[in-house]
């Protein structure tokens, strides 16, 4: 067709999937202005990227990613490597003007993070971080609270990470060698989601497993917030028993709410007005509502979604801006946003470097491979 909307991928590892069967998924769900495919997947290792080719019936696989940005059935690019694959690719496809999708951590430091995010503006076209989890239709509902004031001002946010696959790691699942810090980034992007800037970092890591990279495995930060209020930090990859326990707690003047990761269909509301009425505790807020964010299109109310949907929410937005030529919605993650985490991930890791605290405009103004974390 010679209005189809050609994607690009980069990239074959489990991730990769997710966000195939997420596009293979909208024309299904709420179909775009144009019909959208993926033309075209790129990985180093050739039996992987074949077979993930063949899943996900993508018809020309390559073993050079320049393949893939430079060809013209190719319109947009996804870039789902890991970190080091993020910035030349990407630079080079926004070059060509090529909206980008890449995933998180935009990139290996705050410095190509920052470099990144000048070539998006530079370029002028749509260039998106991934982070998913502000897809999830309960965090999506949560920003919209913050952001009514029905919390009032926010005094205190709260968010871990626990994993444990660095725990258990074997020669069939090794150690992937990326850092905690970058790997949970997540949760710092959720500071800023949800209505907080970090002004300083005050943080201590450690690497807590006998082999793999010299990474650490955790870290713990506290946060001063501008304009008052603190916030506090951690993530582990050696939590014994858990598999992904990302809660997210907001806590204001007025009002507090909280989410969960393992049960991601619910978000928990606390106002003070009830507790004034004689009703308090939280509200258990089941959001599978039509008129819940992302919600309209899929299931009747009681049903609930999974992980990957958040997926589908992220590139029907992403691909609407595309088709339609207008910027992605606020609250989409640019490369704006991804150098922003950048900036207070560096700060983290240089924090616990140093035994010291970290403000963020300190991360904004020493520039040069000596002041790397």
């Amino acid at each position: 067709m010679s209005d189809l909307l050609g994607i690009g991928v980069l990239g074959a590892g489990w991730i990769t999937r997710a966000h195939g069967l997420a596009i293979r998924t909208i024309p299904h769900l709420a179909p775009l202005g144009r019909p959208v495919r993926i033309t075209m997947l790129a990985a180093r290792g050739r039996e992987r990227g074949e077979a993930m080719a063949r899943g996900l019936e993508i018809d020309r696989f390559t073993t050079d990613w320049r393949e893939v940005v430079e060809d013209p059935s190719v319109h947009v690019v996804a870039n789902l490597t890991g970190v080091l694959g993020h910035r030349e690719a990407s630079e080079a496809a926004l070059a060509l003007g090529k909206p980008v999708l890449c995933e998180k951590p935009l990139g290996v430091d705050r410095f190509e993070a920052r470099e990144m995010a000048a070539a998006a503006t530079t370029a002028g076209v749509q260039a998106v971080c991934g982070f998913n989890y502000r897809y999830v239709p309960a965090m999506r509902l949560a920003r919209d609270i913050v952001r009514s004031g029905a919390l009032g001002r926010i005094v205190h946010f709260r968010a871990t990470y626990l994993q444990d696959y660095a725990a258990v790691a074997s020669p069939l699942q090794p150690h992937n060698g990326s850092r905690a810090v970058t790997d949970y980034a997540h949760i710092v992007d959720f500071l800023r989601y949800l209505g907080c800037e970090a002004e300083a970092v005050q943080a201590t890591s450690a690497k807590l497993t006998d082999s793999g990279p010299d990474v650490e495995d955790a870290y713990v930060a506290a946060v001063d917030l501008r304009g008052g209020g603190i916030a506090s930090l951690e993530a582990s990859r050696v939590a014994r028993g858990w598999k992904g326990r990302q809660v997210v707690e907001v806590n204001g003047t007025t009002g507090s709410l909280w989410w969960d990761m393992e049960d991601l269909n619910r978000l928990h509301v606390f106002y003070a007005a009830d507790e004034e009425a004689g009703t308090g505790g939280f509200r258990d807020v089941l959001v599978t509502q039509p008129d819940h964010p992302s919600l309209a299109s899929w299931w009747p109310p009681g049903h609930t979604l999974g992980w990957e949907h958040a997926f589908v929410h992220e590139w029907h937005d992403f691909l609407s801006a595309i088709v339609e030529d207008r910027p992605v919605p606020p609250h989409q993650a640019t490369f704006e946003d991804g150098y922003q985490a950048a900036l207070i991930c560096d700060a983290i890791l240089a924090s616990a470097r140093d035994g010291r605290r970290v403000s963020i405009d300190e991360m904004t103004s020493v520039s040069g491979p000596g002041a790397r974390p």
